[in-house]
């Protein structure tokens, strides 16, 4: 048995690329372009409709739900549905996966890594397609001999993991403020979505294990990796099958979503998660209810081993904060939101320093709309009263 030398190498902690003694050559980097298309996929929920107005659109209704076994072959920045057949999987220790954000995200990731690898240690600007507004990247030169301490491909996917955390929030606030991907289409009903930010993160740490393990050195080979390394990461977070996945969403039907209401309305999502980090947790729907509250099917569904999985957002690159090395910038170019929390105007431009008084602004504005508990998984204290739609779930399940 041959150990595999890239794995002997992380284990140690030992950067240095052995049996190269020259340069380092930009070309030997594989070029991807800039990922320009976003999934169309997936408001929360299940079986969900869709309105014009107050006309229901006959004939359309999004199952939603899905299982690792349903999904298609990875295609690198594709977006085509009845290829990768995305949807959302309930995972036991990571709630529910978006597996079009994770796609999206890993693409994402992969461009901003392989954008940064080619420059380092020399500093680099670098522009992606227009999402709400224009997005820039700035990266600064290393200080020296970070690369030589860290390893050319351990610092690229480190930076390239924040600065792809920062547009996928950055996408969340556009969509709060009304941008939107298909004209005439909202999207506020989807902007932090409970499973949203911790799919993204799902999708980023996918495509950096994915450049770690030398699995990109063409988009046939990615996009077989991305099938591989998609199904083994669900399968890890504990994955269950389409008809659990959908008891576990009709379970949370009343306190995360409302089944009456129908696309694109805003009050279809009742719970928005609001967390950026560095750590994030998944929301399980066990995180809905009292323990005494909870539907045993629900605690057979998932076995108490192993626990919930964290995911972490990079903020340090060695001792220096990676925010101190990266900036990423959101320049208004045509649309300008309306109510939004920081100075916004045409030509104006924000970065990821102007988040927190932009989350400011959509706290307030979530508590006002849908309530003081709207950014948390379960809408009341330990032994208050529960929804009174949900009280009647729980006398169904008893009579059963």
């Amino acid at each position: 048995m041959e150990a595999n030398g890239r794995q002997v190498a992380m284990a140690l902690g030992d950067p240095f690329e052995l049996g190269s003694t020259k340069p380092f050559d930009p070309a030997t980097v594989p070029h991807f372009p800039a990922p320009d298309k976003l999934r169309p996929c997936c408001a929360f929920g299940m079986d969900l409709k869709a309105e014009i107005g107050a006309a229901r659109i006959p004939g359309y209704e999004n199952g939603n739900i899905t299982s690792i076994a349903e999904l298609g072959p990875h295609g690198y920045d594709n977006g085509k549905l009845d290829k990768e057949r995305n949807g959302l999987v309930y995972t036991c220790r990571g709630g529910f996966i978006d597996i079009a954000h994770i796609r999206d995200n890993a693409d994402r990731t992969l461009f901003i890594t392989m954008e940064i690898a080619r420059a380092l240690p020399s500093g680099v600007s670098f522009d992606l397609p227009e999402e709400g507004t224009g997005r820039r990247v700035i990266v600064k030169p290393l200080a020296e001999g970070t690369l030589a301490r860290l390893g050319r491909w351990r610092v690229a996917t480190a930076l390239a993991e924040w600065v792809n955390f920062q547009f996928s929030v950055w996408h969340e606030i556009v969509t709060w403020y009304g941008w939107e991907s298909i004209k005439g289409f909202s999207e506020r009903v989807s902007a932090f979505s409970i499973e949203d930010l911790y799919s993204n993160v799902v999708g980023q740490k996918i495509a950096a294990g994915i450049v770690a393990n030398r699995e990109a050195r063409s988009h046939e080979e990615y996009d077989q990796a991305m099938d591989a390394w998609i199904a083994e990461a669900l399968r890890r977070l504990g994955a269950v099958s389409r008809d659990d996945g959908r008891r576990a969403m009709k379970a949370v039907d009343g306190i995360w979503w409302d089944s009456t209401k129908a696309l694109p309305d805003n009050a279809l999502v009742i719970r928005r998660y609001l967390n950026l980090g560095p750590a994030l947790p998944g929301w399980l729907v066990t995180d809905a209810f009292p323990e005494d509250k909870l539907d045993p099917a629900l605690r057979r569904m998932c076995p108490q081993e192993p626990p919930p999985l964290t995911l972490e957002v990079p903020e340090r690159l060695g001792d220096q904060k990676i925010d101190a090395l990266v900036t990423v910038e959101m320049t208004f170019t045509g649309w300008v939101p309306q109510g939004f929390p920081v100075a916004a105007a045409k030509g104006g431009t924000v970065t990821q320093a102007d988040f927190p008084a932009i989350m400011a602004g959509i706290h307030r504005d979530g508590v006002k709309d849908m309530g003081a508990d709207f950014d948390r998984p379960r809408p009341r204290a330990r032994g208050d009263k529960l929804p009174e739609k949900v009280t009647r779930q729980f006398k169904r399940l008893a009579h059963t």
